[in-house]
């Protein structure tokens, strides 16, 4: 029975959140003139996948789930884009790809599963450019698995590689091999978010994946043989009393790995990190890279080419910290810092106007800054809508937030299971690729895919 409850518990997805800041706010970043700022020219949104809208009781892995969700997506400096989802009726992984044109490269959607009868929840995807045979290259695919080991909790983290585009995958690993509910970001002991864990291609055949769990562990393995084999996880915060949540993961030019998290079970909490600078001697020590008076949440980390560091996270004003568990709550800052010394500047609000919202994603291309995330219109709303800006990385001014097109002309969106997940991709050269899952009760789920490019004024 104690599992069976805390299973039920585990199937409301945690809206948790963020919240107020302790350290002095920076004034709101300016925001480009919209005349003189490249604008963003979005393709038509095209639909991936489509499924029923049923969801039932929670029964474990039991359960009567009848829809497509978890929608995430990669893409390469040659503009080929994966998108992968789950189809809860088959319990697995799907993906397709395509090319430039927008155009699906595979017949049918590859099926990735886990183990038989068994839920797959949230992948995380990453791909490498492709060699001159454009089948040949590496797609590195890493989930959270709902697998009752012996804990209270299900949740294992299983990866998997093709070598040949997505068309096939080889047999997946268990990388967490764990009792305690791997992939949970706990918010308080009752909520949380599936889907805590990042998977990040590192240099020179490096594949580092990081993962918490349901007690609060943050743990990080990493294969340097291209994902053939990985080493025993390390745990980044022994003996921390704040459990981790939210881990994400981005590499400096000078080749150190950078890890950040948030914190659960508490109001206030900060934004933590830690660094690598050589993946076979571990971790630092964790240190605050942002301190806040409530509960900063879901960082997202990504470092240019110039070796700054650009951290966006969610956080709820130190007035209004009533519910830190409401995204609803939330306002997304900005700050910077240099790779080699972590010290990060006063965080900056972004300006979002009518589409407040946390669980940001954050990318680059090679001159710009690129932001989305979940927008939610009332406390006691699921998400409703992709809010979107840029700003280039010279001058760090935020063009005028945009709804995503697709994702706001019906009533929700969003994954059911957790918000936990990477939305956006972006190329060098500035392509960008968005997924998003929608459920609409009496109605359908589906998967769509949006793309689109700064169109030079």
């Amino acid at each position: 029975m104690a599992r069976t409850a805390h299973a039920h518990a585990h199937a409301r997805p945690a809206i948790g959140l963020v919240a107020g800041l302790a350290f002095a706010i920076a004034p709101t970043p300016p925001l480009a003139d919209h005349e003189a700022q490249n604008r963003i020219v979005w393709q038509d949104p095209g639909e991936v996948a489509r499924g029923e809208a049923y969801r039932g009781p929670w029964r474990m892995n039991a359960s009567e789930f009848r829809y497509v969700d978890d929608a995430s997506v990669a893409i390469n400096d040659h503009g080929e884009v994966v998108v992968v989802w789950v189809d809860q009726v088959e319990q697995a992984i799907l993906l397709q790809r395509y090319d430039r044109d927008g155009q699906a490269v595979l017949d049918e959607p590859t099926r990735i599963g886990g183990e038989p009868d068994t839920f797959s929840w949230l992948p995380r995807v990453a791909i490498e450019p492709p060699p001159d045979d454009e089948d040949a290259f590496t797609v590195h695919l890493l989930w959270q698995e709902i697998l009752f080991t012996g804990g209270d909790h299900g949740g294992e983290i299983l990866y998997a590689r093709s070598r040949d585009g997505g068309r096939s995958f080889e047999d997946h690993q268990n990388l967490s091999n764990s009792r305690d509910g791997a992939g949970k970001g706990r918010i308080t002991a009752h909520r949380w978010d599936n889907g805590s864990l990042d998977l990040l291609l590192a240099a020179e055949g490096q594949v580092v994946a990081a993962w918490t769990e349901y007690q609060g562990p943050l743990r990080v393995t990493y294969s340097s043989d291209n994902g053939e084999s990985f080493a025993e996880p390390e745990t980044i915060n022994e003996g921390a009393y704040k459990p981790a949540r939210a881990p994400s993961l981005a590499q400096a030019p000078s080749g150190r790995i950078l890890l950040a998290w948030s914190e659960g079970d508490s109001p206030y909490a900060d934004i933590r990190i830690a660094t690598s600078d050589e993946l076979g001697e571990g971790f630092s020590a964790p240190a605050t890279a942002v301190e806040t008076p409530g509960h900063a949440d879901a960082p997202s980390l990504v470092v240019d080419d110039g070796g700054t560091v650009h951290l966006a996270f969610g956080a709820i004003p130190a007035n209004d910290l009533e519910d830190y568990r409401q995204p609803y709550h939330r306002r997304l800052h900005i700050t910077q810092a240099d790779a080699d010394t972590l010290e990060f500047g006063p965080a900056n609000e972004l300006d979002a106007g009518d589409w407040p919202g946390g669980f940001p994603t954050l990318a680059r291309s090679a001159d710009r800054l690129y932001l989305v995330w979940q927008r939610y219109q009332h406390p006691t709303d699921r998400p409703y809508g992709l809010a979107f800006t840029h700003a280039t990385l010279d001058t760090l001014a935020f063009a005028p937030v945009e709804p995503v097109p697709g994702t706001v002309d019906r009533p929700y969106s969003g994954g059911l299971q957790g918000q936990l997940k990477r939305r956006m991709a972006v190329n060098a050269a500035g392509e960008i690729a968005i997924a998003q899952s929608r459920f609409v009760p009496g109605s359908h789920s589906d998967i769509l895919f949006i793309r689109g490019q700064v169109q030079d004024r």
